[in-house]
């Protein structure tokens, strides 16, 4: 990027992230953005409030992340006349895990082709997903780019203790995730019930926070119970996931579908064995018998017996962190994301504005 450049960010608010921006000594503007699903009307408002903003800051790039912002913002940024317009699709959601909903998935399918039609530039954070939204689409192919994902700090995340070997003392799985259904907190519970059947000392414990706005929320009723009953621990939401990372003795991600999940990523870093299904972006970073262990996703039985597998081998567990941080490294570091996203940058403005 040139010296001197001047970065606004904007995004929904209200979950505390805001505030690290503007700590950074970045401005954040708050857009009304409705996360609970499809509302024709206050959608019309996001994409008239882009609009607005878009004229009155000039900007020459604007970079959307996430499904709203990347098919109304490239609609009010194409309309502001931005002369580069790009996109990041950082995973397709709960609108293409919902199997009772494939008229809304053809129809944000649509969505999004529309989107990709004025962008500049498209990244995408797994083959799949590029593949899937730019099927039959020939000039989207010509403009985009995969990245491993967000990438992850490595001298943040560091190795701070190796798993523990005693299955006496109890094995832990952490489930770092938005408490959410499509995350697989359904199968991660009922794969405790049938694992602590056989090791009663094992420990699951889910790190991350309910959001209300999201239709796929697990309700806190749900939770109480889980916890009462003794097979879940519901640790909310934390500023700095590592301590916990670093007591955990395997990380789990059952997730019907991901981008490249940066909770995987995190624990990797740190040298944790990842447990994780066999879908789109958790396959990335989860190499089977060697980073961790591959299930099929809504198969708590098969997770059940990952778990398993994992408690007995502990020696396998410490082999599997040392790959997972090296590959971290060699693939996923975020220096390698930020060089892309600046060369795409650097790229277009020569050839669009200068």
């Amino acid at each position: 990027m040139r010296e001197g450049a001047n970065v606004i960010t904007g995004g929904a608010g209200g979950d505390g992230f805001e505030d690290k921006v503007r700590r950074l000594g970045v401005p954040f503007f708050e857009l009304p953005v409705d996360k609970r699903g499809v509302n024709p009307a206050a959608d019309l408002r996001l994409m008239f409030c882009l609009y607005r903003w878009y004229r009155l800051e000039s900007p020459r790039i604007v970079h959307h992340f996430t499904i709203k912002p990347v098919i109304y913002g490239s609609m009010a940024a194409k309309a502001a006349r931005v002369p580069v317009i790009i996109n990041t699709v950082t995973g397709l959601g709960y609108v293409f895990t919902d199997q009772g909903r494939a008229w809304l998935s053809n129809m944000v399918r649509a969505l999004y082709q529309g989107a990709f039609s004025v962008s500049d530039h498209v990244f995408f954070q797994n083959n799949e997903d590029k593949e899937f939204l730019g099927r039959n689409n020939s000039r989207l192919s010509r403009k985009v780019t995969v990245l491993p994902g967000s990438g992850v700090d490595c001298t943040l995340f560091t190795p701070k203790q190796g798993p523990t070997n005693s299955t006496e003392k109890g094995t832990t799985f952490l489930m770092v995730s938005r408490v959410l259904k499509d995350k697989g907190i359904y199968e991660f519970v009922e794969a405790g019930r049938l694992v602590k059947k056989v090791y009663p000392n094992t420990r699951l414990k889910l790190l991350g926070r309910r959001d209300e706005r999201n239709p796929s929320v697990v309700s806190i009723k749900e939770l109480e119970q889980w916890q009462s009953e003794g097979v879940l621990e519901w640790l909310g939401e934390v500023e700095d996931v590592r301590p916990f990372l670093s007591r955990a003795d395997v990380v789990v991600l059952p997730s019907y579908r991901e981008g490249t999940p940066r909770s995987l990523l995190e624990a990797a870093a740190m040298e944790k064995p990842l447990i994780a299904t066999d879908v789109p972006g958790c396959r990335e970073i989860v190499v089977q018998g060697r980073t961790g262990l591959l299930v099929q996703p809504r198969d708590s039985r098969g997770l059940a017996k990952g778990m398993i597998e994992m408690i007995e081998n502990p020696l396998m567990r410490l082999e599997m962190g040392r790959e997972a941080r090296c590959k971290v490294e060699k693939e996923f570091d975020e220096t390698i994301v930020i060089r892309k996203i600046l060369d795409v940058y650097q790229s277009l403005l020569q050839t669009k504005v200068s």
